[in-house]
C-alpha cells in the first residue's frame, strides 16, 4: 500500500507538468561558435542581450560549458516562466531578426530548445530572486522506464532531510517537458571550487544516521541502491561544470 501511494504521488508530475499552468518552466539551449570566432560570437550575443534582454521579463542567462564533451560551447537559459510565455511566437520578431543577422554568422552549431519544469519537492534553497552564482554543477540523469519512482523517492528524501537539518547548499531539480528524450536536470549553483557546496547547521551532523532515523532502519543504502539502479546503463548520468558569463547575460540592478 505504501508503494502504491508513492506512485500515485509521483505519477501526476509526468502526466500534467507539460500543460500545468502553475508550473515553473525554464528553457535551455546550447550554442557552438565557429572555429576561431568565439570572441566574435560572445561579443555579438552580449550586444543582442543588452539590446533586447534588459528586463526581468526578457532576462536570459549565459553559461560557458567548461567540462565534458560539450566543453567550449555555451548554454543559454530563459526562466522562470509560466506556461503562457510559450504562447508567444518569436520567429517574426525584431529580436529574432537581429539574432539571425548579427549572431548567426558566428554560429557553428546549436541544439534545439529544451523546455523543463522545476520540481519543488526535490529542490532546496532555490530562490529565483537571487543573483546567479559563478558556477553550476549541471547533472543530466536519464532513467529506465518504469523505475523513475526509485530515483525520485531518493531525491525527495534527500531534499526533505537537508531542509530539515539546515543544509546551506542550493539545488534545483528539473524534468524535461519537451525537446528531447526523457531526462532530469539537477542544477547546483556555487561560487567557488575550493569550498563545499553547502554545510549543515550542526557540524557534527551524520548524514547516514539522520537519514535512517528519518526514513527507517537501513533505508539509506537501500534507497541509494535503487536510485542508482534506476539510471540507464549507458549515458544514465552526465555531469558538467558551467561558468556564468555576466557580459552575455541580463544585468538587472
Amino acid at each position: 500500500m505504501k508503494k502504491l501511494i508513492l506512485l500515485l504521488l509521483i505519477f501526476p508530475i509526468f502526466v500534467f507538468a507539460q500543460n500545468n499552468p502553475n508550473a515553473e518552466y525554464w528553457q535551455i539551449n546550447r550554442w557552438e561558435a565557429k572555429d576561431g570566432m568565439a570572441k566574435e560570437f560572445e561579443s555579438a550575443v552580449a550586444k543582442k542581450t543588452k539590446k533586447f534582454n534588459n528586463s526581468q521579463e526578457t532576462a536570459i542567462l549565459t553559461f560557458r560549458i567548461v567540462t565534458g564533451p560539450d566543453s567550449g560551447k555555451y548554454m543559454r537559459v530563459v526562466g522562470p516562466k509560466s506556461g503562457e510565455f510559450f504562447n508567444e511566437g518569436v520567429s517574426n520578431s525584431e529580436e529574432y531578426a537581429y539574432w539571425m543577422k548579427n549572431v548567426m554568422p558566428y554560429v557553428k552549431n546549436q541544439s534545439g530548445n529544451k523546455r523543463t519544469a522545476r520540481i519543488d519537492a526535490l529542490s532546496y534553497n532555490w530562490d529565483n530572486s537571487e543573483a546567479p552564482k559563478k558556477y553550476v554543477r549541471f547533472t543530466t540523469v536519464r532513467l529506465n522506464p518504469g523505475e523513475e519512482q526509485d530515483w525520485l523517492n531518493r531525491m525527495r528524501n534527500d531534499a526533505k532531510l537537508k531542509i530539515a537539518k539546515g543544509f546551506s547548499g542550493i539545488r534545483g531539480v528539473f524534468w524535461l517537458v519537451s525537446g528531447g528524450q526523457p531526462e532530469m536536470h539537477v542544477v547546483q549553483p556555487y561560487d567557488s571550487h575550493g569550498v563545499a557546496m553547502g554545510v549543515y547547521s550542526d557540524e557534527d551532523f551524520d548524514y547516514m544516521d539522520e537519514y535512517n532515523e528519518m526514513f527507517g532502519w537501513r533505508s539509506l543504502p537501500w534507497d541509494s541502491m535503487k536510485a542508482d539502479t534506476a539510471k540507464r546503463d549507458y549515458g544514465g548520468e552526465i555531469i558538467e561544470t558551467l561558468e556564468f558569463i555576466p557580459e552575455m547575460s541580463t544585468s538587472i540592478e
